[in-house]
């Protein structure tokens, strides 16, 4: 009688597993990495048989504990599950498929140590980092020692501003990367971009100030600064950024102005030096504030950086808002704010009565993580990796003419702007597209006046030159039906 055929068991080598002794990664945790990465991959499919922890554990000269522990985990993940008298295999129903799922009576009982996994983005999601070039092991050493040992200063710590080995290494950075010297004492760490903006609008601003916004401009800044009941007041921006000249003709009151000079949002233009040096005279004429928003300028693919417009300030009239979510990770949120010496005790009154910076417990790496030079590495590495995921998507969206859309892809920054020809409901066209498994941000929603743009913003960062060429394939098809 002829034996039914039996797919051979898999091992370390038919899986490619491999152990890296030297690494700070314990073995158990580069197990399950690795197996975690075939799964989502497609290597291990739905109900496939492992190979047993005594098999795998011989495979790769480890503790059969270790193997264990590694199943165990992937196990309570959701991954893989176990029968008696069956072993382990990988989970017939994963993660990920229970969250596309359109029918909830075909969705399995989950065992309560399970996790559901975070459905995965699509390009071209606003806001994503490559987490997987993330410096996972570097940053981890660093946290877990200040997590295990804390200093007694830091269990001590009562500044409001923040903890200052991590302000003295923020402005030491910016001195090297944006030209601005400035005093530790005027640094200030921030919970990110909403909360500088409400600490700014808290300690500058009044009911009744008018704060000139770019138009189109940051939807969230309008919102934080008008919630204090600040007059947000919209700007033109053109070639050259916010439109000075226009604000000196019908603007000569106002407070402050909002701009992101290194590369507008979301337009992506750059405010030329005699622009800068025009609004930094208005602010002087006016004694107004000008709030520098300068969150990913870090990322210009042509030369350097360029100088911040405070560093240019000479008449102490610019606050510079800066954030790690873009240039770090955004799970940290953790930004920060360099205000004029003038301001310090406003600034400090307003973060003592109505709120502490964020917890201390990340401050500290971070410092030191900026102070070994790993941050400016991390930085210079995904510079390169991003600009290649630019070319790219750029190729693929010109890679065939069409009438119907322009493309804005300035040397900077983590998204390009498809632009609509014609006058199109672009918030349509993204609802469609996502329909498509095509994540989008229209422009629209950018302006708050009567006269609009449309088109859509196309972020490359989190992903892959694959899945971005494949992604831009799919919308260069389904655009010509929808506009």
């Amino acid at each position: 009688m002829t034996k039914p055929f039996t797919r051979p068991l898999q091992t370390s080598a038919t899986l490619d597993l491999g152990i890296d002794r030297a690494a700070g990664e314990s073995f158990q945790s580069q197990i399950a990495r690795q197996m975690r990465e075939l799964v989502l991959g497609g290597r291990l499919k739905p109900g496939e048989k492992l190979p047993s922890s005594r098999a795998l554990s011989e495979d790769l000269k480890l503790a059969r504990a270790t193997v264990v522990e590694a199943y165990d985990q992937l196990i309570g993940e959701g991954y893989f599950e176990t029968k008696v008298g069956s072993g382990t295999m990988v989970a017939r129903y994963l993660p990920e498929d229970l969250l596309v799922s359109g029918n909830p009576k075909k969705a399995p009982k989950i065992s309560p140590k399970s996790t559901i996994a975070r459905r995965p983005a699509k390009p071209f999601r606003s806001g994503l980092v490559d987490w997987e070039s993330f410096p996972h092991d570097a940053w981890g050493r660093i946290l877990g020692r200040y997590w295990r040992n804390p200093p007694i200063t830091l269990l001590e710590h009562n500044d409001p501003f923040g903890w200052m080995p991590l302000r003295k290494a923020i402005a030491t950075h910016l001195f090297e990367w944006r030209g601005i010297a400035c005093e530790a004492e005027r640094v200030i760490i921030t919970a990110g971009g909403s909360d500088a903006f409400d600490l700014i609008r808290r300690a500058a601003f009044k009911q009744g100030d008018a704060l000139l916004l770019e138009e189109p401009g940051y939807p969230t800044a309008r919102r934080v600064f008008a919630m204090g009941g600040v007059d947000v007041v919209p700007v033109d921006v053109d070639s050259e950024g916010l439109d000075v000249s226009s604000v000196r003709k019908r603007h000569a009151t106002a407070r402050g102005a909002f701009v992101t000079p290194a590369r507008q949002y979301p337009t992506g233009v750059t405010m030329p030096l005699s622009r800068r040096l025009d609004l930094l005279n208005w602010a002087k004429d006016a004694n107004a504030l000008i709030i520098e928003d300068d969150y990913d300028s870090e990322y210009r693919y042509i030369g350097r950086p360029l100088p911040a417009l405070m560093s240019l300030d000479r008449d102490a009239n610019v606050i510079y808002s800066g954030t790690f979510s873009k240039v770090f990770s955004p799970i940290i949120r953790i930004g920060f704010i360099v205000i004029p010496e003038r301001l310090v005790q406003s600034f400090r009154h307003e973060r003592l009565v109505f709120g502490a910076p964020p917890s201390l417990v990340v401050q500290p790496a971070l410092a030191q993580f900026i102070e070994n030079g790993d941050f400016a590495v991390h930085i210079r590495r995904m510079r390169r990796l991003y600009a290649s995921r630019r070319e790219v998507l750029i190729n693929s969206l010109t890679s065939s003419a069409t009438p119907h859309f322009t493309i804005d892809a300035p040397p900077s920054g983590l998204m390009v702007l498809l632009r609509f020809t014609t006058a199109i409901n672009d918030e349509a066209v993204a609802a469609e597209l996502m329909k498509d498994g095509i994540e989008t941000l229209p422009i629209s929603p950018h302006f708050v006046g009567a006269k609009k743009q449309f088109g859509l913003i196309l972020s490359f960062a989190g992903f892959s030159e694959k899945d971005l060429v494949a992604a831009a394939q799919r919308l260069l098809g389904l655009l010509p039906k929808l506009l």
